[in-house]
């Protein structure tokens, strides 16, 4: 390794520590002594890096993500219709959280109620990653896949509601199942009030037949018949 590539793998070195400290133990009571320990460096290291044991907890987001961002934008670029588009989004977050568990629990189980984090360059990433999925429930809209009457950050807040209770309640339960099963359950229930009753307009992008279009309501049962009376 280069002489001005070791920073770099020491910062690496050091946040992966940091990951597991924090995930096994918490952040309050994990101390920067435990995780100079787990990644082999002295204490005076870490502070080299990190100012506090805060700022190394909100350096392991925006390490993270910045990776999977660029990988997670190139395969959506691959993917036609934005049903398929959304199914793609869920599985990545579902298949990262399964990977990553350490990283599940900082990000939804300890980063979720630090409101010093919402000021951080890791909270302004994954803002954006709820952005793109809004911009994609929008382009389903004008294109008629989706119903032109639903509310595109309702939609997004529900989605994204069932992958975070999912994952949470995985990471608190034993984690005896595969997260990426959930993928199509999750969808399917979301689905139903989205995918456009409107037939496909001519050239438009194919939908994920995965879903068929909502059922029609049914008609309102007629009223009973008058009884019979004996002028009848």
């Amino acid at each position: 390794m280069s002489v001005a590539g070791k920073p770099k793998a020491r910062k690496e070195q050091i946040l992966k520590a940091a990951e597991r400290i924090f995930a096994q133990k918490g952040f309050h009571e994990s101390t920067v002594a435990e995780i100079a320990k787990e990644a082999r460096v002295s204490e005076g290291t870490i502070y080299e890096y990190f100012s506090t044991k805060e700022g190394l907890l909100f350096t392991i987001p925006e390490a993270f993500i910045a990776k999977a961002r660029e990988q997670d934008l190139f395969h959506l670029q691959l993917i036609r219709g934005a049903a398929n588009r959304l199914r793609a989004i869920v599985y990545l977050y579902l298949h990262t959280w399964q990977e990553n568990p350490n990283y599940a629990v900082i990000n939804l189980l300890i980063l979720k109620s630090n409101l010093n984090f919402r000021q951080t360059e890791g909270y302004r990433l994954i803002r954006e990653g709820f952005r793109d999925i809004t911009r994609i429930i929008q382009e389903g809209i004008a294109s008629g896949e989706f119903r032109a009457d639903i509310d595109p950050y309702v939609v997004r807040s529900v989605l994204m509601g069932a992958v975070d209770h999912a994952t949470t309640n995985w990471l608190l339960s034993g984690r005896d199942h595969q997260l990426v099963d959930l993928v199509d359950p999750i969808l399917d229930l979301v689905m139903t009030g989205l995918i456009s009753d409107l037939p496909p307009a001519p050239g438009a992008r194919p939908r994920w037949d995965h879903w068929p279009s909502r059922p029609a309501r049914p008609a309102p049962p007629a009223p009973p018949a008058p009884p019979k009376t004996e002028t009848d």
